[in-house]
């Protein structure tokens, strides 16, 4: 009787392991499924499906991790002494560089100080032919801001003030109904 082995079967000991571990590996992480036509296609199992989750989970937090040691810190540095500089269509250098908080400054006072309409619309935003900048988004901004804040203490006080005047009539009504109820006699008469 011939002696049973791996080797007689044409592999070898790590090639079998390799396999068994490539199978189980297929059927934890992959799912079979059928249609009523009896066609067979795979999707990902719901174990594969937790494992995705953890191993994510632990990526996101590893990038924290790495995130606070080394760039965090880093970031407000480097933000405060990046210098822009302006180039033409070319790449060639024009103007003077600015500093990252310069150049913000600059293009907030330019956004601050940009003409826009009645709607708060610059030029740009515009989609009519009859734009006019009558006056600058920061004015248009605080008149804004005005108009809710001014609408709303309204708002509250009118509602404060309807509440009052529906107590006081409640309570006038009541008292008229008691006089009146106090003044009726009722009697009964029979013939």
């Amino acid at each position: 009787m011939a002696e049973f082995s791996i080797e007689s079967l044409g592999f070898t000991k790590e090639e079998l392991e390799q396999r068994l571990i490539d199978r189980i590996a297929d059927q934890m992480l992959n799912e079979l499924r059928h249609d009523p036509d009896g066609d067979e296609w795979y999707v990902t199992s719901p174990f594969a499906k937790k494992l995705n989750e953890a191993v994510k989970a632990r990526i996101d937090e590893g990038i924290a991790v790495i995130a606070e040691k080394y760039i965090f810190p880093n970031a407000e540095t480097y933000i405060e002494n990046v210098t822009l500089q302006a180039t033409n269509q070319w790449g060639e250098k024009k103007g003077d560089p600015v500093t990252f908080k310069e150049y913000m400054a600059k293009r907030a006072e330019e956004y601050l100080t940009e003409k826009v309409s009645y709607e708060g619309k610059s030029r740009d935003e515009a989609n009519g032919f009859s734009w006019s900048g009558t006056q600058t988004r920061i004015t248009y901004m605080v008149g804004k801001h005005l108009h809710y804040s001014i609408e709303s203490t309204m708002k509250e006080a009118l509602k404060n003030a309807n509440s009052a005047i529906a107590k006081g009539i409640q309570e006038t009504v009541k008292l008229k109904l008691e006089e009146v109820a106090a003044s009726l006699k009722v009697g009964v008469t029979t013939k």
